[in-house]
């Protein structure tokens, strides 16, 4: 990938972010809306922008609003982007989050069913001894 379109895809990214955050009204486009990616074709002609949905709900009901108003958002990018031409967006679902998530949950509870994390998901060392207790200072507590 050249640097050029390296610059060109972190910029695309930062001002269809803020276009999104800021200047779109589309009703259909709610919730959490989060790019994870741009990747722009060696022509410059077209950029697909990977999005993350939250909730998971609002998925195809953003990805529909986000392709519909694909033209309008582009048409916002270019009054705020510093070129000539701003490429064609198509937007996709990103379900690397999702996937990621699903992968840390699965060894979370294999941890805890080997005993290895406690029921909040905090790591404990099988290794260390138990932590004393005031009783267990090797003093007896009571009368004598």
């Amino acid at each position: 990938m050249s640097h050029r379109i390296a610059q060109v895809e972190a910029t695309l990214k930062k001002v269809v972010a803020q276009v999104l955050q800021g200047e779109l009204s589309d009703p259909r486009i709610d919730g959490f809306v989060s790019i994870t990616r741009v990747k722009i074709s060696p022509d410059m002609a077209n950029a697909t922008i990977h999005v993350s949905v939250m909730p998971a709900e609002k998925q195809s009901k953003n990805i529909h609003g986000l392709r519909h108003a694909a033209g309008h958002i582009r048409s916002l990018v270019l009054k705020r982007m510093a070129t000539r031409v701003v490429p064609r967006l198509s937007f996709v679902l990103d379900e690397s989050l999702k996937k990621q998530a699903s992968v840390f949950d699965a060894i979370r509870r294999g941890a805890q069913r080997t005993g290895l994390t406690d029921e909040a998901g905090e790591t404990t060392n099988q290794d260390d001894p138990p932590h004393p207790t005031p009783a267990d200072d090797g003093q007896e507590i009571g009368p004598t």
